[in-house]
Order: structure tokens, then sequence, then C-alpha cells
């Protein structure tokens, strides 16, 4: 096929790859949020769609939804433009997609985010609306602890401090954004931001109080050093990643089934 996005599909195209074996569906929530002086506030839906077509690709009979955004952005909205849902409308819209590739014949669901905020959430709607379709395998990808843990192996890869890929607007999303179009990125505007450990109290007040609290300009990490080269590395690293915890969900939930 010429395209693994729904949204870009005829209904007779998607009716077609569904008769070959498509019965994969990839649902990636992300954001529309301030991405600090440099990247735009699209970022995480950027990189969403991106992350979803390649696993798509590396899962196999895979397609892809139309990437959800707004997400869970509270925490951003001291920042112009920003935008967030409140949580029973987040998980209302997660529900009816799931409800729709249900009712169109999908038997793998895959939740995932390219948002940091939206990754709790959608693990405990991934447990709920198992219970609601046993029949159908709905999991989650990679955990914000395994992002947390791979940032930290970047950095050491790449030989930066500590924090340099932060999280946010970091050396990390703008290598990935410059791999994907230069143009994204202001580069006149990339500046050092937060860095080092957002644990404890600073954590607390990340998301109490907001970005604004801790990071002046809203960047977690600092991205003065950001390449396209960086970007290929680090999306590689990280697609592996989410790659492997999904087959090992799907793998386990296949198992359990196979024991009822």
């Amino acid at each position: 096929m010429d395209t693994l996005l729904l949204e870009e599909m005829t209904w007779r195209e998607i009716d077609e790859a569904g008769k070959n074996g498509y019965d994969s569906v990839l649902i990636f929530a992300a954001s529309i949020e301030q991405h600090g002086p440099a990247l735009p506030e699209m970022t995480d839906t950027v990189l969403g769609y991106a992350e979803a077509v390649d696993l798509a690709r590396r899962l196999g009979h895979t397609l892809v939804a139309p990437v959800i955004r707004p997400g869970l952005s509270a925490h951003h909205m001291g920042f112009p433009g920003s935008l967030t849902l409140r949580p029973e409308v987040f998980r209302g819209v997660v529900e009816d997609y799931v409800a729709a590739y249900v009712r169109h014949g999908f038997r793998t669901i895959i939740l995932s985010s390219s948002h940091g905020g939206n990754f709790g959430a959608l693990e405990e709607i991934a447990r709920q609306q198992g219970e609601v379709y046993p029949q159908v395998c709905i999991v989650t990808g990679s955990s914000l602890d395994e992002l947390d843990e791979l940032l930290m192996e970047m950095d050491r890869m790449e030989g930066q401090p500590s924090g340099t890929c932060g999280g946010h607007a970091c050396d990390w999303e703008t290598s990935m954004m410059m791999m994907l179009d230069e143009s994204y990125v202001r580069r006149d505007c990339l500046q050092k931001g937060l860095v080092g450990a957002l644990t404890g109290e600073l954590l607390e007040r990340f998301f109490r109080d907001g970005v604004r609290s801790v990071s002046e300009i809203g960047v977690i990490g600092d991205p003065t050093g950001a390449s396209a080269e960086k970007g290929r590395r680090y999306f590689a690293r990280w697609q592996d990643a989410q790659e492997q915890t999904i087959r090992e969900k799907i793998k386990a939930w296949s198992l359990d089934r196979g024991r009822d």
C-alpha cells in the first residue's frame, strides 16, 4: 500500500487491507503545547506520526489511526498557545477510538504516546478497555519510566552531560525534529533549559505549578547541540525499544488467552 495512515485511505482501501490481514491499529496520543523558543507547538504530533508509521512498518499488518491531539497538557498552560483536554474528555476520545476500531474488525489495538503527560492515562484506559473487549488484544507501548531510562542511556551513548536529553524540547526531541525536517527548528532560538534530575520536590512543582515554575523558557534539557545525525540515532534506539515492548505485550496477551 502507498500509505499506512487510515486518514489517507478510502473506506474501500481500508476494507481491502482488513481482508489482507491488516488487523492491528496503532493509536498515538500527542499534544499541542509549548516546546520552548525553538520548536513548534505541534512537535509531539509530528513525532507521533513519525513513530507510529515506523512502528506499523516494523510490526507488519498494522495501520495507523489519526494521532490524537490535544492531550493532557495542564502543566504547559502557562505558555501561550498550549491546549489541554480535561482527563475525562481525553479518556472519552480514546475510548471512542477503541470502540470504532473494534467495530471495524481490528483484533489488536496498540495505545501509545509521544507526549509524556498521556502515558499514565493510556495505561489505565488500556486496562479498562481490555475488560470491555476481552476478545481484542489492547496493549500500550513503552512506559514513561522506560523512556526516562532511555533518555539517560542516550546521554551516555552520546558522551554528553546527564540531563541534556531532559525529555522536553531537549536534545532528543530537537534532534528528531531536525531529522524529520530542519525547517521545524528555529536554530537561532535554541536555548539551554533546566538540566539535571527532575525528581522529588522539583518534579512535584513541575506538575503542581507548571513547567514555567522550573524552566522559564519551557525547556527541560539542552538542545543547543542538537543535530539530524543525533536524531537518527535517537529515533532508531527509541523505536527499537518501543517495538520490543509492544511485541512482548502482544505475546503475553496471546499466552494468557491460550490459558483461558
